[in-house]
């Protein structure tokens, strides 16, 4: 009875097997798309009928450092199926190989197939990356641009060759470019783009050869990101201009500058701008030119001291810089603002938002060292106009100068998580004591990191001994006037997995304090 039924099963498998091997070829190679390469080539041991099915799909894929084998058998097997697909005059949809760098032998068989293929007038999707970090670019052969139906290019290390004036480049269909350390000329780009009237996603890293970038008549643009890593050598930078009234994404990163004074991004969404030259004019175009612009990131931006912000539409906002600056910002929906620099700003703001959160990050708190008194007020002022936000402050590394008095200081602003980071000092009581004449916090954080773990554990017992001696205080031997506030304490030890209970010595604690401050409980941790 088993082996009859042993045996039943498995005509109905030879018999579904038939019937998936009966299938027209197109069909079975669309289903063959789903796996990889390695997994398409192991269906040749379903039936002779499958020996060659999952090698002649129309996806070549291939990368070196999936083959288990030298570069000399990695490329000997790609040559074999490749003349499979050309003696059996099967199309190439998608042609993707990754080597491992820019070598002879890797040189002589690109040279060899990629005319081929492009010929074949099917392929779509060409993908050629060179992964080690060398000087030598792999010079793609020309005919890739007449690759018509192409949908997808994405190199890296490679050379664009330079186009002449009368060369034409089919790029017709093409919707996604990406260029990762290709050298190529501002003509070249300029006429590849000029040629993809559905191009959607441009994305450029590190890319050589290019001074001015120009996108015009890109009329179906989505998504445009630049990053200059470290190649820029010019003293002013690069310079992007952009014509894409679709635009939704921009990301530019490195030194460039920002020509966009008269230009209207209606649908741009999202603008992430790091290194890059603005000016006070270019905060006109953000509050009035992009209607959309609900995300808008400057990081390290130059080129401006103060600007005025005006905006409806913003909903995140982040700033970063390295010198003081002055703002003026009226966001009606703001959700988030961020703020990251080693100085104090002059910033008011303006909302009619019920509901939002501000993080003030101090990396090193610079300001203090010359000025005490006027820098802890800046800081009571910047969180006096953030006050209608939750608050979190974030000071990297404690000043060792506080001032002398307290005098001139707003009512303290509740700030919903204070963090601390860096090395501790003889002077952080003082400070601390300070800071709470200008906030008052609902949690205390400790955020060390960049030291050994052992002076991290002495720092963080540190700042918990301070905090115990001070805050358990009993009320008639209280010193600071904060203390006054300060109704119930208590404290909880928990274990670096949070778990609760008393540390072992030698285990990183967390110090969990509860506060209760006119009534209202406040919770401080470590």
């Amino acid at each position: 009875m088993e082996k009859q039924a042993a045996k039943r099963r498995e005509e109905d498998g030879s018999s579904s097997m038939d019937r998936i091997s009966n299938l027209p070829q197109p069909i079975l190679h669309h289903i063959l798309s789903f796996l990889s390469q390695r997994e398409a080539i192991q269906t040749c041991v379903l039936s002779k009928s499958w020996r060659y099915r999952g090698s002649t799909r129309p996806y070549f894929e291939f990368r070196e450092r999936c083959f288990n084998a030298d570069k000399e058998t990695f490329l000997s097997v790609m040559d074999k199926i490749l003349h499979r697909y050309h003696d059996q005059k099967i199309s190439v949809q998608k042609f993707l190989v990754e080597m491992s760098m820019v070598d002879s032998e890797s040189i002589s068989f690109l040279e060899k197939w990629i005319p081929l293929v492009i010929l074949n007038k099917g392929v779509n999707t060409f993908i050629l990356n060179f992964l080690s970090y060398t000087s030598a670019h792999f010079a793609l052969p020309s005919i890739v641009y007449k690759a018509e139906f192409l949908k997808e290019l994405n190199l890296k290390r490679c050379k664009l060759s330079q186009l002449n004036p009368l060369d034409e480049v089919l790029f017709k269909h093409l919707q996604k470019l990406s260029l990762t350390y290709v050298y190529i000329a501002d003509e070249t780009f300029e006429k590849i783009m000029s040629s993809c009237p559905l191009i959607e996603y441009v994305n450029l890293e590190g890319c050589e050869g290019l001074k001015n970038i120009k996108v015009n008549k890109a009329h179906k643009l989505k998504n445009f990101d630049f990053d200059d890593y470290l190649i820029s050598k010019e003293e002013d930078g690069l310079s992007i201009e952009i014509d894409a009234p679709t635009v939704e994404s921009i990301s530019i990163m490195g030194r460039t500058n920002w020509f966009h004074h008269h230009k209207n991004f209606p649908y741009l969404k999202c603008l992430h701008l790091e290194n890059v030259r603005l000016s006070t004019k270019s905060f006109d175009n953000f509050s009035f030119d992009y209607p959309c612009l609900e995300e808008l990131e400057l990081l390290f931006c130059h080129g401006f001291e103060e600007f005025r912000l005006l905006s409806r539409s913003i909903k995140h906002l982040t700033i970063a810089v390295d010198r003081s600056i002055k703002a003026a910002i009226d966001a009606t929906n703001i959700l988030h603002f961020g703020f990251i620099s080693n100085f104090l700003p002059s910033i008011s703001f303006r909302t009619t938002s019920s509901k939002w959160k501000s993080r003030i990050h101090l990396m090193d708190y610079v300001d203090v060292h010359y000025d005490a008194s006027s820098s802890f007020l800046k800081l009571n002022e910047l969180l006096k106009a953030l006050s209608r936000s939750e608050i979190s402050l974030h000071i990297e590394d404690h000043p060792l100068v506080v001032p002398d008095t307290y005098t001139g200081f707003n009512k303290p602003v509740v700030v919903e998580n204070l963090i601390f980071g860096g090395h501790s000092s003889s002077s952080f009581p003082t400070f601390l004591n300070c800071l709470f004449h200008i906030c008052r916090p609902k949690k205390i954080g400790d955020e060390s990191f960049l030291v050994e773990e052992i002076e991290w554990e002495r720092e963080d017992e540190q700042r918990a001994e301070f905090l115990c001696k001070n805050l358990l205080m009993e009320r008639e031997m209280r010193r600071y006037f904060w203390q006054q506030d300060l109704e119930e304490v208590s404290m909880e030890a928990f274990d670096r997995n949070g778990k609760n209970g008393i540390p072992s010595r030698g285990q990183v604690c967390q110090n969990v304090l509860c506060q209760t401050i006119n009534s209202n409980k406040i919770f401080a941790f470590d």
